[in-house]
């Protein structure tokens, strides 16, 4: 029988490392005594946020968000779907191919009732997420019946605390309300007193000014301990305020080890959230009405306009943070709760690390080297979200250069400047996208054309394409290893044969973070004896925190990687457009080491404790 929905989703956010195994069993039995999804027992438990479902099937299934407006359901998908069917689970059929079903869901946590969907109307189902208002409006178009028939669409029953894996522990003291004689010179989108003057000229005095101020700050500040970042400040803003935090928030990140810094915006709340080491950390939350002010700031700070606030917008400047030279990356995102802005922090001019400095072991670096030197066709990078799969790409877009290649590289954002490499940055909100400027760069007389990373069928397109003239085509992609991205690939819409033919090496690979080599005590090594037989004892190392690494236990991040030569006997099954399962096991049999004996070779050798190795590649510790 083959594995329901519901367990592929379940099984996917274990494998993130969101929930364990023995919450999955109890949410399921949860779920058969009261009738309820497991999805929608997760979020009420707070296990995991819709935010949470649905990055795992974008990273685990690649499933696509459309925009109902460019599709005209197909009459016989609609015939498979009764009305009262489709009106009852909110879902909208869109096209049939062979069997398999395409319906679009309003909402991540709704992919839990398609096992009895399709139970009902006995056809395979592939989910899509769409606006759910677009969903319940082409209901009602589509099956002919009145508007007021149609369910409303409902927020789903979670609280602002629930949007994170656990409490933030003390609270930040936040004024709930500002003075009204504050708010009086502060619109919805900035306060005014510091921001008019963008209105009537983006590059203003005050726009000049509050970015100088703030930037003065950020060179002249020191590397800062961890504290808690006050943002109750943003109730009474005013320029030198406003300056004054997101200097603060920089260093603090910075002192940190964060290389991300994101605000979001979730139920008339926003959070400051850091990604240190792969890993998310809370540090603060404010009602969203404070938002505005820190946005604008940060905007200001990267020569960002605040007049648009509902455009996309992405800004780069470089800053001296404490004893760092950095490129700080701010890309801001209008989403239906608020601005979403994410702050990218890169050491642009500090010497990039080769493969062998990022965890990969001498045989893997030779071949990579040499397909980078001699090679054709797609040399393909697989990992998940915060995977380490760009470090890979620069890594190779140097040695490309160092070996006296042309090289021309699209990217949506730069994190290191080569000056001997060709690199064009895609803004978001530019009429021209990757797809325009990579057909361009198959103009330049170049000998390398790279893509970081690929995001539509039309991406994937034109690398083939590229490949098929002969050139090396360096592409990133999301995928949990070198398998599922070429799957996903397919099911965007590459035709099997020609991405069969146009793949050359494949590199999968994810991140875990070292244990701090001044805390680390042994261990039992659990299930990795397992993994590697020939490991002749059964003990491994785990750091259990000092002052030196802040009390968590690790120092630094390596990566673990598998390598595949994408040969005849591997490109059959592509080609052929099996399913993950079938090509992986054609891949272990043309001898591909997969990740998860790299990572614990690493165990073995105390670098990496199992705890994390499970967390991260998910295998069971015995």
């Amino acid at each position: 029988m083959a594995e329901s929905l519901t367990s592929k989703v379940l099984e996917a956010l274990e494998t993130a490392g969101l929930i364990s195994g023995e919450q999955i069993e109890g949410v399921i039995a949860s779920a058969s005594a009261s009738g309820r999804s497991a999805g929608q027992l997760l979020i009420d438990q707070g296990l995991v946020t819709a935010a949470d479902i649905e990055n795992v099937l974008e990273d685990a299934f690649g499933t696509p968000r459309v925009d109902l407006s460019s599709y005209t359901p197909d009459e016989s998908a609609l015939n498979i779907v009764p009305a009262d069917i489709a009106l009852s689970y909110s879902v909208l059929p869109l096209f049939e191919i062979e069997g398999m079903l395409t319906v679009a869901v309003g909402q991540a946590v709704d992919v839990f009732l398609l096992d009895d969907l399709m139970s009902k109307v006995g056809a395979e189902i592939e989910v899509v997420l769409a606006d759910p208002t677009s969903i319940l409006a082409a209901l009602a178009q589509y099956y002919d019946v009145p508007q007021a028939a149609v369910p409303e669409a409902e927020e789903p029953a979670i609280s602002a605390e629930d949007f994170f894996e656990a409490p933030f522990g003390e609270a930040v003291p936040i004024a709930a309300e500002a003075p009204a004689a504050v708010f009086e010179s502060i619109t919805a989108e900035a306060p005014s007193a510091v921001f008019d003057s963008i209105g009537a000229d983006p590059q203003g005095e005050v726009f000049a000014e509050v970015a100088q101020s703030i930037e003065e700050i950020v060179e002249t500040a020191p590397s800062v301990e961890p504290s808690a970042i006050d943002l109750d400040v943003l109730a009474f803003a005013d320029a030198g305020k406003v300056a004054v935090l997101v200097s603060d928030i920089l260093a603090h990140a910075v002192g940190k080890g964060a290389n991300r810094i994101q605000l979001l915006p979730y139920k008339g709340d926003f959070f400051l959230v850091y990604r240190v080491q792969g890993r998310l950390e809370r540090v603060a939350s404010a009602p969203l009405s404070l938002q505005g002010a820190l946005v604008d700031g940060i905007k200001a700070f990267a020569r960002l306009s605040s007049v648009h606030s509902s455009h996309p917008a992405l800004g780069r400047v470089r800053a001296n943070i404490g004893e760092k030279e950095l490129i700080v990356t701010v890309s801001v995102v209008p989403t239906i709760a608020g601005q979403r802005l994410v702050i990218s922090l890169s050491s642009g001019r500090s010497a990039l690390r080769g493969l062998g400095e990022l965890g990969m072991n001498e045989a893997e670096t030779r071949a990579l080297h040499a397909m980078v030197e001699r090679g054709r066709g797609i040399l393909l990078v697989c990992a998940p979200v915060a995977g380490g799969r760009s470090s890979t790409y620069y890594a190779l877009l140097q040695h490309a250069a160092q070996a006296g290649k042309t090289v021309y590289s699209v990217e949506r954002s730069i994190e290191h400047e080569i000056p001997s490499v060709a690199q064009v940055l895609v803004n978001p909100g530019a009429p021209i996208g990757a797809e325009s400027y990579f057909a361009a760069g198959m103009r330049q007389d170049t000998d390398v054309m790279a893509i970081d990373p690929m995001q539509s069928v039309e991406d994937v397109h034109l690398a083939v394409e590229a490949a098929g003239l002969g050139k090396l085509v360096i592409a990133t992609f999301s995928g949990g290893d070198i398998v599922s991205g070429v799957r996903r690939m397919l099911d965007l819409g590459a035709e099997p044969v020609s991405l069969a033919a146009a793949l050359t090496l494949g590199v999968g690979q994810r991140l875990v973070r070292k244990n701090c080599p001044q805390c680390s005590v042994e261990v039992f090594a659990g299930s990795v004896t397992d993994v590697v037989p020939d490991i002749s004892s059964n003990r491994a190392m785990k750091g259990v925190g000092c002052a030196a690494c802040l009390n968590t236990g690790f120092q630094g991040v390596t990566g673990i990687f598998e390598v595949l030569p994408f040969t005849e006997q591997v490109r059959v099954p592509i080609a052929r457009g099996l399913s993950a399962d079938e090509i992986l096991a054609v891949a272990k049999s043309a001898g591909m080491r997969p990740m998860i004996t790299a990572g614990a070779l690493k165990v073995a050798e105390g670098l990496v404790s199992p705890e994390e190795l499970d967390r991260v590649m998910r295998f069971s510790n015995g």
